[in-house]
C-alpha cells in the first residue's frame, strides 16, 4: 500500500494501551491537542480484538475507493468509445460492399479467344521452335502464339520487344508442371538478364481469364513482370484474383508444349528442379551442367 495510508511513527509510540497512548502523549499547543484526540477517536471505531488501532487510516481507505472508482469509470468510457468507433467501420465497410454490388465483379468467362470479332490477320503471331522434347536433344517441335493487345496491351508490348531483341532463343523451359503451367525466361547471359530486370512493368488489369493456351507474365508481386512469361497447360482461374494478366494465347501446336520434359519438378529450394536465382546469377553454364534435359528454343521468331 502506498505510504500515504500507513500511520505516523507519533501515532503509535506507546507502551501496551495504544489508547493510553494517545493520552499520554506530549501536548503542545493546544490546536495540536485537539488533532490528537481527534485521530484517535477516528482509530477507536476501527480497532481489532486487542484495542490496538488498525493500521489504515479511514479518510486514506476512503480516498483509494473513490479514485478507483473514478478510474473503473474512465476505463469503461474508453472501452464503450473504441467499442463505437469499430462498429462505425464496420458499418462503413458493409455500406460499402452493398454499394459494389455485393462483392468483387468475377474475372470475365474466356469462352473464345476470337469473342471480340477483330480480325485474327490484324494480330502479331511469335513462332517458337523448340528442341530437347521429352528430354532428347534433337527432338523439336514448334508451337505459334497470338498476341492479344487488347487482353493485356503493357503485357504484350513488353513480349514484342524481347522478341525482336532475341531475348528468347536458347532460353530453358526450366518449371514444366504438368497439368498446371510451363514457364521460361531466363536469358543465358547474366548481364542482359540484369539489364531487363531493372526495367519493371506496371500491371495490367486482368482482362481475360488464365485458360488453358494463354500466356501471362510471372510475377513476384505487383508491377514486378519482367521476362519471365508462362504457358497455361490447364484452366487455371485461380490465378485470375492473383492478378497474372494473360497477352497472348497459343493458336497452333498445343501438344508441343505438352512435350517440354517435366522430369526436374517444381524449382529449389521447394522441388529438384533449377534455381531461378542461380540461373539469374551464372546463366547457361548453371544449367546446362546440372540440368541439360531442359527443353530450349532454339528459335523465337514473328511470323505472318
Amino acid at each position: 500500500f502506498p505510504s500515504a495510508m500507513m500511520p505516523s511513527s507519533d501515532e503509535h509510540d506507546s507502551g501496551a494501551d495504544g489508547v493510553a497512548d494517545v493520552e499520554l502523549a506530549p501536548m503542545g499547543l493546544d490546536e495540536k491537542e485537539d488533532d490528537s484526540e481527534s485521530i484517535g477517536s477516528e482509530e477507536s471505531e476501527f480497532s481489532n480484538d486487542e484495542g490496538r488501532p488498525n493500521e489504515y487510516k479511514p479518510g486514506a481507505v476512503r480516498t483509494m475507493d473513490q479514485d478507483y472508482v473514478r478510474s473503473i469509470e474512465q476505463q469503461r468510457r474508453r472501452s464503450a468509445f473504441c467499442m463505437a468507433l469499430i462498429m462505425l467501420a464496420l458499418g462503413v465497410a458493409i455500406l460499402k460492399f452493398f454499394l459494389s454490388g455485393g462483392g468483387p465483379s468475377p474475372p470475365p468467362t474466356l469462352t473464345s479467344f476470337d469473342d471480340d470479332g477483330a480480325a485474327n490477320d490484324a494480330r502479331q503471331r511469335v513462332k517458337f521452335t523448340v528442341n530437347n522434347l521429352n528430354g532428347k536433344e534433337g527432338h523439336t517441335g514448334s508451337f505459334t502464339v497470338e498476341l492479344r493487345e487488347d487482353w493485356a496491351p503493357i503485357g504484350a508490348e513488353r513480349f514484342k520487344q524481347l522478341v525482336e531483341t532475341n531475348f528468347y532463343d536458347k532460353c530453358r523451359v526450366f518449371r514444366v508442371l504438368p497439368k498446371f503451367v510451363s514457364q521460361w525466361g531466363i536469358a543465358e547471359d547474366p548481364r542482359v538478364q540484369a539489364e531487363w530486370n531493372s526495367q519493371p512493368l506496371q500491371d495490367d488489369p486482368v482482362l481475360m481469364s488464365n485458360k488453358k493456351g494463354t500466356l501471362s507474365f510471372a510475377t513476384a508481386g505487383a508491377n514486378t513482370r519482367t521476362t519471365q512469361v508462362f504457358i497455361n497447360t490447364v484452366d487455371n482461374k485461380r490465378l485470375d484474383k492473383m492478378g497474372f494478366a494473360p497477352f497472348g494465347n497459343v493458336i497452333e501446336g498445343i501438344d508441343i508444349v505438352d512435350t517440354f520434359y517435366s522430369g526436374y519438378g517444381e524449382g529449389a529450394p521447394e522441388g529438384n528442379g533449377p534455381s531461378q536465382s542461380k540461373m539469374e546469377d551464372r546463366g547457361a553454364a548453371y544449367v546446362d551442367k546440372k540440368f541439360p534435359k531442359l527443353s530450349y528454343f532454339e528459335n523465337v521468331e514473328f511470323v505472318d
